[in-house]
């Protein structure tokens, strides 16, 4: 699969076309991460060269390099020597891939998937390369956000619980670490479809029928980027690659089983937003309903004033003309009528005035 530029690394939303477009710059400040899995628990490595990280290697347990922002040449050529990387692991593990897929070698296995970004102000997702070796980590994303944060703050907490944790392990809860934050993004969505729901049984307009149309959208491309979660868990559950334990491939399981889950409530959510569209679409009934009504009711009330009018308004003589104050009389006989109207129409429930 063809990859693609350093900019589709990260991908936002855009209002103006409902589509995902490139968000990074072409050149973001390389960052290399090295943490340590052994007899001391998990820690936090300095890089220096890969030499060092070799020997390093050497004494713990497994060693896991988080890759970010742009990295030259020579440092992907090193990273292939430490690694022992084959030309399509680099050309996978290097740029961002078009979509989320598994494939498998001899030396370990490469997936890519997307880690999505929501909040108030933008909604994306950053593609994120995992490459996992015998003992050997790699995860390659572009931007400098934390994507792993959670995780690595719970293996510093754990202390010497996690002294036996294999590659294989740390790679399973790092990739169910990516499928519960698209679970924060049901959350947040969620909560936006309630607010809009509640919007458009006040007001439907223009305005919320673009809310609606943004909302389908986003739920359509996030789901899209779902799907293969629930493919890649279970091809990482079913692999017998010697880079993964059956520990390893217990754990991916259980991903399998929480992406399934998560696959399951985006279909349920994107139910909800076609049901958001038929609250708009009847809501927009009812008010169009309600101003025929007032328009009718106007026009009824001004229907006998209006005969009357046309009838004293002949170009002949009529006796009523003659009488003292039958002008005053004629406005008084119109205005009576309508306030008549205007009561028994209250009472009869068609006015709520």
């Amino acid at each position: 699969m063809e990859p693609l530029s350093f900019n589709h690394g990260r991908q936002t939303f855009s209002t103006e076309c409902f589509e995902m477009v490139p968000s990074l710059p072409d050149y973001v400040e390389l960052r290399v991460q090295i943490y340590t899995i052994g007899k001391n628990g998990f820690n936090r490595a300095g890089f220096s060269d890969f030499e060092t990280l070799d020997q390093t290697r050497n004494e713990e347990h497994c060693i896991w390099l988080h890759l970010s922002g742009s990295l030259n040449d020579e440092f992907w050529k090193e990273l292939r020597k430490f690694a022992d990387l084959s030309d399509e692991q680099l050309k996978s593990l290097k740029l961002p891939q078009a979509k989320s897929f598994v494939y498998e070698q001899n030396n370990g296995v490469f997936w890519s998937v997307r880690h999505p970004f929501v909040s108030d102000s933008f909604d994306g997702l950053e593609t994120v390369n995992f490459l996992l070796c015998d003992r050997v980590l790699i995860t390659r994303q572009f931007s400098h956000d934390d994507v792993f944060r959670d995780v690595v703050n719970r293996y510093f907490a754990m202390e010497e619980e996690v002294s036996e944790f294999g590659a294989d392990r740390l790679a399973a809860d790092l990739l169910e670490s990516v499928i519960h934050a698209y679970h924060d993004v049901l959350t947040v969505g969620g909560a936006k479809l309630e607010r809009l729901q509640t919007r458009i049984i006040r007001n439907p307009g223009k305005s919320e029928l673009e809310l609606i149309n943004r909302a389908q959208q986003m739920i359509w491309i996030f789901l899209k980027s779902v799907w293969p979660l629930e493919t890649i868990s279970q091809s990482l559950s079913r692999s017998r690659s010697k880079a993964i334990s059956n520990e390893g491939r217990f754990e991916f399981s259980q991903c399998h089983n929480e992406a399934e889950s998560i696959l399951r409530l985006f279909e349920t959510y994107r139910e909800m937003s076609y049901d958001i569209m038929d609250v708009y679409v009847s809501g927009l009934g009812l008010r169009t309903n309600e101003i025929t009504k007032i328009l009718t009711i106007i026009a009824t009330l001004f229907m006998p004033p209006t005969f009357i009018a046309g009838v004293y308004g002949m170009n002949f003589k009529i006796p009523e003309v003659d009488i003292p104050l039958g002008y005053y009389l004629c406005l008084g006989v119109m205005v009576l009528v309508s306030v008549t109207m205007l009561i028994w129409l209250r009472r009869k429930g068609f006015l709520d005035i």
